[in-house]
């Protein structure tokens, strides 16, 4: 316990001079601002009378807020453990007490923390300081969510972050293949996003099940803004299945990753 005490320091310490840290722990500000300042002015620009133009630019908003801080901190994380792998510094780790698998367990378990107080954060400071600008008919979207489920969607949705950060760190060699592979993944911080369309708000929204973050955000979406569909499952079910989902995607990126680490 007191090496992983002795890391944490370390790392606390690093926050202000190491700027992929500092930026990892401001994004969630930066979410914040945008949710409680940019996009209320985004839906005033819609006309009031148009409900339906309304109610899916509120939809798509709320989306992008459950969905981008998860991603854009899995995008940092593969940046923080690729600029290890290009230092060489995991072989120095390995001969270490703590070892490359114990310094690894530590660093998710880090991303993880720090992305589920963002994810908290994030959704608490928008209903408390703005959630009266996410209205339709006069009620407040943020009103059909309580503690609960801010706290149980962040702790499931949080563990997306290290999954997918930790499976883009294991398939890329360096910085440059791990910026591609982050662009190329980009399309996953935008898939929940279908769910605005009609067709996947049936029985075809499972085929969107494939991507792992879509699980925990279409349960939360159901509770911002419930409608009524025998193709959909509780609150507590979807998350339930991406959590599943995520720690074995997650489980199954950190071995990959270890292995690649040791021929690497």
């Amino acid at each position: 316990m007191k090496k992983y005490l002795s890391l944490l320091k370390y790392e606390l310490k690093t926050v202000l001079r190491d700027p992929v840290n500092l930026f990892m722990c401001l994004f969630p500000v930066i979410v914040l601002i945008l949710s409680c300042y940019v996009f209320p002015l985004i839906m005033e620009s819609v006309d009031p009378t148009k409900g339906m133009t309304l109610q899916i630019t509120m939809l798509l908003l709320l989306v992008i807020i459950l969905a981008f801080g998860s991603f854009f901190l899995a995008a940092l994380a593969t940046f923080l453990l690729l600029e290890q792998k290009d230092e060489n510094t995991l072989h120095t780790i390995a001969v270490t007490p703590l070892g490359t698998s114990g310094y690894l367990k530590f660093k998710m378990t880090y991303i993880y923390i720090v992305s589920v107080i963002g994810i908290i954060a994030i959704l608490l400071g928008t209903k408390l300081i703005a959630g009266d600008k996410y209205a339709i008919g006069g009620k407040s979207l943020f009103d059909n969510i309580n503690a609960f489920h801010i706290l149980s969607f962040a702790v499931i949705n949080g563990l997306f972050t290290p999954a997918l950060g930790m499976l883009q760190a294991a398939f890329a060699k360096n910085k440059v293949e791990g910026f591609a592979f982050i662009k190329g993944t980009g399309i996953l911080a935008l898939i929940p996003a279908l769910m605005i369309l009609e067709a996947f708000q049936g029985g075809l929204q499972y085929v969107l099940g494939i991507f792992p973050n879509f699980w925990a955000i279409k349960g939360m979406v159901l509770e911002l803004m419930p409608y009524e569909h025998g193709a959909n499952l509780s609150f507590p079910f979807y998350l339930l299945i991406g959590g599943v989902y995520n720690i074995f995607l997650l489980v199954l990126a950190y071995r990959y990753f270890v292995k690649r680490a040791q021929y690497e």
